[in-house]
């Protein structure tokens, strides 16, 4: 072993969370269902239709896009938003809102009819770094205009609590992929705790590539993002302690090969194709 020292030339990778979460769920719809499942509990279909209405039209032209993104699936909208302690950089939440579009006020209400029932947003929050002063619990205290109060326990999920096979059966991999932030500050006593993590979370990921729960394309991004936190994580606490930890560590991890994988999913779809083709051949004879 020799020890990790920071130096001048080592950088990190600058790493927008919001930006990451945001291009993994966009990309493909099954993949921001099953994350909406395992989160909030929902038992949304596969293959329900999807749309991000997070682009934010100042002008005429199309000028960027909102760090808060929502997408309505089915008959609901939710509400995703990535935020960083302005006074504790060491937490960083992931609020999510759920919300009935459209439910009591179009539908339950009538001329024969003088009461509404409305649906109050689901609500979770997810800790993707827990810092001291991270809450177990998040209470809203909601105080109505007739001056009418009530309180609302909101759930709080922190990713260091959440097992990796609990975070992987769930489908919680959009957030997974930043899983090794949980070690930061790294210290020696956490190195070996550190490295079996990183396995398995390796391990799992190529898991859910075989069971189709992950695409190919988003699963070699999410590799790339896991083995850049790791760096981040050994290079920022390099900077407080000496690590005992091989300078090689990253790399002499089990890294997904992903040439095989790639040239299966080429084969099959050249399969597939061949098949299209033979088929539209017997329906033109």
């Amino acid at each position: 072993m020799t020890v990790f020292d920071d130096n001048e030339k080592t950088q990190q990778h600058v790493l927008s969370y919001d930006k990451i979460l945001k291009r993994t769920l966009s990309q493909d719809d099954d993949l921001t269902i099953r994350f909406m499942n395992g989160l909030l509990s929902e038992e949304i279909p596969l293959g329900t239709s999807v749309v991000w209405l997070d682009k934010e039209t100042i002008h005429e032209k199309y000028v960027g896009i909102v760090s808060d993104f929502y997408p309505r699936i089915g008959g609901n909208l939710y509400h995703i938003e990535l935020e960083s302690d302005a006074y504790d950089s060491e937490d960083i939440a992931v609020r999510m809102f759920k919300y009935n579009v459209g439910g009591a006020i179009a539908h339950n209400m009538s001329s024969s009819k003088y009461s509404l029932d409305i649906s109050f947003p689901k609500s979770c929050v997810i800790y993707l770094k827990s810092g001291k002063s991270t809450p177990k619990t998040i209470q809203w205290n909601i105080s109505f205009f007739n001056g009418q109060k009530t309180e609302l326990q909101v759930p709080v999920i922190s990713l260091e609590n959440m097992s990796v096979e609990d975070m992987a059966d769930n489908c919680l991999f959009p957030i997974g992929q930043f899983y090794l932030r949980t070690f930061d500050p790294l210290s020696n006593k956490k190195i070996d705790a550190f490295k079996a993590t990183a396995e398995l979370l390796i391990a799992k990921l190529e898991e859910a590539v075989s069971k189709n729960e992950i695409p190919l394309h988003i699963a070699i991004e999410m590799q790339d993002i896991i083995r850049k936190t790791a760096e981040n994580t050994i290079i920022r606490s390099g900077k407080e302690i000496k690590l005992d930890i091989d300078e090689k560590f990253v790399e002499t991890l089990p890294w997904i090969d992903f040439a095989p994988l790639i040239a299966e999913f080429e084969e099959r779809k050249k399969e597939e194709g061949r098949q299209e083709g033979s088929l539209k051949k017997l329906n033109a004879i």
